[in-house]
């Protein structure tokens, strides 16, 4: 395809352009020893690529990855006032502000460029490409479906998992450690029979601490 009128350039070069931004972030916080976390680099770059070659079949994986993780994603911000205590929110955003916020900001940015990519890659001269490929060219159902269904899995299990008896045991764990005066909220677990390993999130109004538990 001639990439002078590659109808899926725009969406390639600001996907190319994002998952290097992302990748760069990442070494950054490896290498002064912050949490990131994002399946987005690599992939970015290389459906990035692609994309401004004019690769109809990434276009087509593209439209409706980026309609299921946009729900996703939409799901998950919507969810967190569920999974996460409310108590443990405003104790984060009153402690570190500028994280917490950044976080939620990444959020709305990631699914902002996802909607905008669909966008592109659904406009008259995109579908066009598609349908003489013998592609689809419809709204996306399954991806609606597959996102909503993902995100009722996981806020299910994960609100299942994270307050079942392991989860209760973790934070007794972390309570003997720290004491009555914080609240508890377990962030990870990993369970093998009758041992286990967690994460517990200790706050108060005045402090947050990670502490790792293990029996």
């Amino acid at each position: 395809m001639d990439v002078s009128v590659n109808p899926f350039k725009k969406a390639g070069i600001v996907l190319l352009v994002f998952g290097l931004i992302d990748i760069g972030l990442m070494v950054y916080c490896l290498f002064n020893g912050i949490s990131y976390s994002s399946s987005f680099n690599v992939f970015a770059v290389i459906v990035g690529a692609f994309l401004i070659k004019g690769g109809l079949k990434t276009a087509r994986v593209v439209r409706w990855f980026s309609v299921f993780l946009a729900v996703s994603f939409v799901g998950m911000l919507l969810t967190t006032p569920f999974t996460t205590p409310v108590s443990l929110l405003l104790a984060q955003l009153k402690l570190n502000p500028i994280a917490t916020i950044g976080s939620f900001a990444l959020g709305l940015l990631v699914i902002t460029v996802l909607a905008w990519v669909y966008l592109q890659l659904s406009k008259p001269e995109s579908l066009q490409l598609l349908a003489q490929a013998g592609y689809k060219t419809g709204r996306p159902t399954s991806a609606y479906i597959a996102g909503c269904v993902l995100l009722l899995m996981a806020v299910g299990l994960s609100t299942v998992f994270l307050n079942g008896e392991s989860a209760q045991k973790a934070k007794a764990l972390a309570k003997e450690q720290l004491g009555p005066d914080f609240q508890y909220h377990v962030t990870s677990l990993t369970t093998s029979g009758g041992s286990g390993h967690a994460v517990v999130t200790a706050y108060t109004d005045k402090e947050v601490r990670g502490v790792q538990v293990q029996w």
